[in-house]
Order: C-alpha cells, then sequence, then structure tokens
C-alpha cells in the first residue's frame, strides 16, 4: 500500500534531519513536548467544549479505533454506500446511532465536508481507515489532525491560534476540505473548522473609507459554499464571482488563491472582486484587512493561496445582478470517425477559444482518449439564437471536415437555473492527485495545433483531462492590485490532468506515477513557455512549485509572510513560507 508520510519524508518537500526534531520541529504526539493533557482540557474549557479528538469518517467500519471500539455495522452500511458523495447541510455532532442527512439520492452519512476531518480525497489522509468488509482491519489516524475545534466565535479561533503558538503544535485550517492540494488536514495537528460560520449580509450599497466602490455586495461567514452562495444571492437577484464546484468553500483556498469561476470572463477572478476580509492572524488577533487597512495583508490575501495568512473569519466581495445565460453542450463522438478526425475535432474547438473569450465565454470540457463533452459552454447575458451565431462557424467547421457531434444550446432566465441545469455534481472519496497548466492566450493564438497535441499524448498516457475556458484578464480583470500570479492576466486555457489512484499501491508505484505527472507536466510547459500553473489546482510535488504557483509575485508574498507570521503559525505543503519547513515522517520541522 502507498505511504504518503514516507513518501513526503523522501520528496525534496522533507529534507530536514529527524535528529534535530528536538530544537527545530513542531510538537508531536507522543513526544516529550506535546502538550499534556491538563492543557488540552483547558483549551476544551476556553472554546466551551468543541474540542473534538479526531476520529476518521469510516471508523465504524473497524473495531478499534485507538484501542476504542468504534464497529457499528449500520453506520459503516451507509458510510460505504455513500463514500463516493458530497454531503450537504448538516450540523456537527449528530448523537444518534444512525447519523445522516438526507439529499437527492436518500439517507447520507456525514463523510466529508460536514465531518470534523472528512476530506474531498483520500489520497491526502495517508489513505488510512478506509470503508471495509474486513472490520479487523486497522484504522490508524494517518494524516488527520489529532484535535479539531469546532469553531463557532472568533474567541474560538483566537484561543486555537494561540494554543497552537504558545505549544508550538501544528495548525490546519480545514472549512469542507474541499481541496486539491491536501491542506486541509495534517498529521500531529490542531484544526480550526469554520464550517459552520455561516453569517451573511446582503449589501445594497457598500460604504467604506478603504474604497470608493458603492454598488452592491455581500459579507459571507467563511463557513459558506458555493452553491449556497448562489442559492442565497439569487433570491435577491444578485449573484457573485465563484467557482463552479457546489461544495468547494468560498473564503478559503478557493479565494485566496485567486478563484477562477463560471463569470470569470467578465468580471475576472474572485480576488478581483474582495473588498475587505475579516480575520484572526498569527498573533491571535481579530483584524481587518482591506486597502486601507493592513494593506500588505489584504494584498496576500488576494492570490497568495490559503492556510499562510490566518484563519479568515469572513469576507465581502462585490456582488452583480443576475443575469440570463446561455448555455451550449457539445459532444464529440469518437466512436462514430477516426482517431484523427476526431482530435482535429478538438483543434478546431482550441481555434476558436480566443474568440469565446472576446465574447465572454466560459467553457468547461472534458477529455478522454476517447471522449470529449464540453459542458457547458455558458454565454452570460446572451440568448439561445446569438449563442448560435457565436457558434456556426464552428459547426460549419465540424461539417467540413466530417467531425461526429451533437449539439444543444438552451437560454435560462438567471444564472442559478443555468447553473444548476447545466453543471454536474463532483464525486468525492477518489484517490486522486492532479495537476494543471494555464494556457495563454497568445499560445492558442499562434500554435493551438500543438497544444492540442499536448492534450491528446495526456490523455494517451491514461490521465483524464478537465479543461476551462476562463480568461480571467479579458475585460480587465487580474488587477495588479492583487498577488494573483501575474499570468492569469493573458490567461486562456486551464487543463487539469489527473492521475487516479487504486489504494493498493507501492511506494514504487507512487514513484512511477509522479513521474508520469512530470513527463505531462513537461510536454505542456513546452507548448506554454513563460507560463504557469493554478496554486490551487497543481502538481504539489513540482520542484519548482515557487515559481510555476506565484511566478513574479513571491518575493513580496515570503517578505509579507516573514512579516506576519514569523514564527510559521500556519503551514500548508506548498503554501508561501513552506520551503522553509519540511514533514519528517509526519512531524513538521524546520529545514
Amino acid at each position: 500500500m502507498l505511504h504518503l508520510l514516507s513518501i513526503l519524508a523522501l520528496t525534496g518537500i522533507a529534507t530536514a534531519s529527524a535528529a534535530s526534531a528536538a530544537s527545530t520541529c513542531k510538537s508531536y504526539p507522543n513526544t516529550p513536548s506535546w502538550p499534556s493533557r491538563a492543557k488540552w482540557d483547558s483549551l476544551n474549557s476556553t472554546v466551551s467544549g468543541r474540542l473534538i479528538a479526531a476520529i476518521p469518517p469510516a471508523a465504524s467500519c473497524h473495531k478499534k479505533f485507538k484501542n476504542t471500539s468504534t464497529y457499528d455495522p449500520v453506520k459503516c452500511e451507509l458510510v460505504a454506500a455513500n463514500w463516493g458523495e458530497q454531503d450537504s447541510s448538516y450540523v456537527f455532532p449528530c448523537n444518534s446511532s444512525k447519523c445522516h442527512i438526507v439529499n437527492s439520492k436518500g439517507l447520507h452519512p456525514v463523510v466529508r465536508f460536514n465531518h470534523p476531518v472528512g476530506v474531498l480525497w483520500d489520497f491526502w489522509t495517508n489513505i488510512t481507515c478506509l470503508p471495509t468488509t474486513n472490520p479487523d482491519e486497522r484504522c490508524s489516524l494517518g494524516t488527520y489532525p489529532e484535535y479539531v475545534i469546532n469553531a463557532t466565535t472568533v474567541e474560538d479561533v483566537q484561543a486555537g491560534v494561540n494554543f497552537a503558538r504558545l505549544n508550538n503544535v501544528r495548525l490546519v485550517i480545514k472549512n469542507t476540505g474541499h481541496d486539491f492540494m491536501g491542506k486541509s488536514t495534517g498529521a500531529g495537528s490542531l484544526s480550526i473548522w469554520t464550517h459552520h460560520f455561516k453569517e451573511i449580509g446582503i449589501i445594497d450599497s457598500y460604504s467604506d473609507p478603504s474604497t470608493t466602490y458603492n454598488g452592491s455586495a455581500v459579507t459571507l461567514g467563511s463557513g459558506w459554499q458555493t452553491a449556497s452562495i448562489y442559492n442565497a444571492l439569487d433570491a435577491v437577484g444578485k449573484v457573485i464571482v465563484g467557482g463552479e464546484c457546489a461544495g468547494v468553500g468560498f473564503s478559503g483556498g478557493y479565494i485566496q488563491g485567486g478563484g477562477h469561476g463560471p463569470l470569470s470572463p467578465l468580471h475576472g477572478m474572485a480576488v478581483d472582486n474582495v473588498l475587505q476580509f475579516k480575520l484572526v492572524t498569527a498573533d491571535g488577533l481579530y483584524k481587518t484587512a482591506d486597502a486601507h487597512n493592513n494593506s500588505d495583508l489584504f494584498w496576500a490575501l488576494r492570490g497568495g493561496g490559503g492556510s499562510s495568512w490566518g484563519v479568515v473569519i469572513s469576507v465581502t466581495v462585490k456582488t452583480f445582478p443576475t443575469p440570463m445565460v446561455s448555455g451550449a453542450v457539445i459532444e464529440l463522438h469518437y466512436d462514430q470517425t477516426t482517431p484523427e478526425i476526431f482530435w482535429e475535432g478538438i483543434n478546431i474547438f482550441h481555434s476558436f477559444a480566443p474568440q469565446y473569450a472576446e465574447a465572454g465565454i466560459y467553457g468547461y470540457y472534458e477529455v478522454n482518449a476517447n471522449s470529449f463533452l464540453l459542458k457547458p459552454l455558458l454565454a452570460t447575458g446572451k440568448t439561445t439564437s446569438e449563442l448560435t451565431e457565436i457558434l456556426s462557424p464552428l459547426f460549419t467547421s465540424f461539417d467540413a471536415l466530417g467531425v461526429p457531434y451533437t449539439a444543444n444550446i438552451t437560454t435560462y432566465p438567471t444564472f442559478l437555473s443555468g447553473y444548476n441545469s447545466l453543471f454536474d455534481g463532483e464525486a468525492a472519496g477518489l484517490n486522486m492527485f492532479t495537476s494543471s497548466r494555464l494556457i495563454l492566450h497568445n499560445h492558442v493564438v499562434t500554435n493551438h495545433t500543438a497544444v492540442t497535441q499536448a492534450f491528446r499524448l495526456t490523455t494517451e498516457a491514461g490521465l483524464g483531462i478537465i479543461g476551462h475556458l476562463v480568461a480571467p484578464g479579458q475585460f480587465g480583470g487580474v488587477l495588479e492590485e492583487t498577488s494573483v500570479n501575474p499570468i492569469w492576466k493573458t490567461g486562456l486555457l486551464l487543463p487539469l490532468y489527473n492521475r487516479f489512484w487504486l489504494g493498493n499501491e507501492t511506494d514504487s508505484d507512487f514513484w512511477e506515477g509522479l513521474d508520469l505527472i512530470a513527463n505531462v507536466d513537461a510536454a505542456f510547459k513546452e507548448v506554454s513557455p513563460g507560463s504557469g500553473t493554478y496554486v490551487n489546482e497543481a502538481n504539489a510535488y513540482d520542484p519548482d512549485w515557487l515559481k510555476e504557483y506565484y511566478g513574479a509575485s513571491y518575493e513580496r508574498l515570503l517578505r509579507i509572510k516573514k512579516e506576519v507570521d514569523p514564527r510559521g503559525v500556519f503551514y500548508a505543503r506548498t503554501a508561501v513560507g513552506s520551503e522553509l519547513w519540511a514533514e519528517v515522517n509526519g512531524r513538521l520541522c524546520r529545514t
């Protein structure tokens, strides 16, 4: 079986010597530096009993966890049946022996976003304590945290940050755990769970000395998720720049990493629309960060990545009148033609991508070696006839070459109705590892054939691709006032390519998988010189991650990090300043 902790100890990310642990490492369970039971009890009292000893979501399928009986066949059956689902609204804890919620598919256990330690992908938990039909299998904590504060007040967060700093304990921040980079969990850590900060404030006319903006806005507690925000704002005729995935937490890594989504071609990245953050910083203070207050921190929060700057309590962003949208769903049929014509069809689509971006159109498409599904090509503010006219040259080119395809175009009265109809749900519980490359406008204009060939080589190597036509800089987005990697200014396509794991791979298999991802990265880098990747959807083991993730912004980001968090209270793999640390058999140590 793959052992993530041992892998981390062998990669360039973990280079510190275990011998220096006593003086340079974070406190760790079962070592003399780990806080006493009395200290943990005191913390629990401070947070009004909301300190939770972490238990993996699937512990009910195993006889024991930490020498405590956990087996419950009823719970286990529910967990196993729904392990691949993302759970929705639910409040922890549940005192019933059949803890569940109800979604469209029936009874649903709490295993992911609404669980104190649940995360999107099992890969980052060391693939530990999974659902099983053999209750004798060992259930270990893996890289889950030791304790979680179910934070519901600013004071809860301050108590957690202060405890971690004063006791030198690794600190993790989790809202939903919808994180491709493994930042929502960490071995030997205390986690602050912000999922229940659900406050919302609808603002008709924003007024603050930090900005001249006086339009509509919304203040969101850090527990809000994308689809819930879209629904709440639709009720008042508004919308924000948010993500495509319904379950992603808005105020955490998503927006702090930049945040792209269906409305980005028209309104830029999510951080372009931030007016103010409120957060608890490493010194335990509750602060406001905007253009006038803590302006350096405000800049860093707007693109410098999550888990670096503090625990965000709320964010205030611009809202826009909800538009009508039209969406096209286009599928190319591999089984009705030759591979060459199929791939030339994809190449034709890529050749038109710059024109679609200029029209403010967003695209989300899935590509495999024998399938292509564009669902959707979203045209905000355009009618069916207008989108049909825009796509007519594409269809004419398909017909001329004999590319077999089907297409359907529909208009929806609001963004929400289009979003609900056109965007499919997302699975959870996968052992998946991802990477990506931002393809710039000039790369596509000058050499879209080479870009398509990189797509083809990737899929023929066995990787699936999720492509985005996003172009957030098309109409003035990717502001200089943000810390987003400047390459996004002319970004056009963002392909994500994914390597799936079965869970029974050896460490050798893992290295082979990393080599495969690196080879694909190299192919995309060759056709996109001068570009980089997206900090939230990237290769966590890329040796050039500083440059590829952050680009020209990194020098200033690191300076700010050292000013606002000199002791390294906040750490996550590939976060700003993480090169100053290493994970040695799970323990976090200074390099």
